[in-house]
């Protein structure tokens, strides 16, 4: 019988593999951890790059079994401080390095947190009506302007954007009783 490769994998392989998956289940914390310290999502999006390089690059100094939040929290923490230091000699301007200390101090909590808010955001957009849930993923997933949308939507950009707007309220409510709930506080959800 021929196969395309063997059929147990060898121990550096299943590493590699968990540490992969490792590294893909916490992208989204890493994200929000670099967020809490870089405000521009394009740039944030870029130091989660040179983040995942590094860590991808380090990834024989992480020890299978240990804290992996905080070893890849500590390269992103690195990563944010030298992108703010770059970004504050570009703009000649420097930032106390207690005040970047002091971000990065709260960054991790805020990205622990953001998880919990981002399970009621997927669970509110669940109950959506399919056109209110197509018409959020057009305009912020695939960023399409609502100058495009308009047309095809035979509407207005001024209707669309007040659809928009009760769409938020109506996400905004929904998580807030998740969240309240989840504190403690059970009631039933709708959106």
């Amino acid at each position: 019988m021929r196969g395309d490769g063997p059929l147990n994998p060898l121990p550096e392989d299943a590493a590699a593999h968990d540490f992969e998956t490792l590294l893909i289940s916490h992208q989204h914390r890493i994200y929000f951890f670099i967020r809490t310290m870089v405000f521009n999502p394009d740039d944030a999006r870029d130091v989660l790059q040179d983040v995942n390089a590094v860590i991808i690059r380090k990834r024989g100094q992480f020890m299978p079994g240990s804290d992996f939040k905080s070893w890849s929290f500590a390269i992103a923490r690195f990563e944010c401080l030298t992108y703010l230091r770059r970004h504050e000699a570009k703009r000649a301007a420097s930032a106390s390095e207690e005040f970047l200390m002091h971000l990065a101090e709260g960054a991790e909590t805020k990205a622990d947190e953001s998880e919990g808010w981002l399970e009621a955001l997927a669970e509110c957009r669940k109950l959506l009506p399919e056109e209110s849930a197509r018409l959020l993923q057009l305009r912020y997933q695939a960023r399409v302007p609502l100058e495009e949308i308009a047309p095809r939507w035979q509407t207005t950009e001024g209707a669309l954007k007040q659809k928009l707007f009760r769409i938020r309220a109506q996400l905004k409510n929904c998580i807030l009783k998740r969240r309240s709930a989840a504190e403690g506080d059970k009631e039933t959800f709708e959106v």
